[in-house]
């Protein structure tokens, strides 16, 4: 069964924010052609992560990947995208949703952060 990879980034009121979560997706996606990359966000731009599961949902799809593009676990993934997943899951019968823990806590972006920090 397929599953989808929701790219979770947080919003930003200032567009050029997105720029780096863009290029992730693409070369994401670019790198991984048989899967399916979809970039969302929590709050502040579209399509939000409930429309994006939603959307996925209605087009068959019930398997569902969220790696958050943070850099640590704070409230936001601990209260509000835990709330969110709540309210998605009533709502989208027969789904699996796998949540990540978020990008920056992992060894190769702290590698890779220490090394540009030189």
């Amino acid at each position: 069964m397929t599953e989808v990879q929701f790219l979770l980034a947080h919003g930003s009121r200032n567009p050029q924010w997105r720029k780096p979560f863009e290029q992730i997706a693409e070369k994401l996606q670019s790198a991984h052609p048989e899967r399916q990359i979809v970039l969302c966000y929590l709050e502040m731009w579209e399509p939000s992560l409930d429309q994006a599961l939603h959307s996925a949902y209605a087009s068959g799809l019930r398997r569902f990947r969220i790696s958050p593009l943070f850099w640590s676990s704070g409230r936001h993934l601990q209260e509000d995208l835990p709330a969110l997943l709540e309210q998605v899951q009533a709502t989208l019968p027969n789904c699996f949703i796998r949540v990540e823990g978020p990008i920056g806590e992992s060894e190769i972006v702290i590698q890779a952060a220490l090394q540009a920090l030189q």
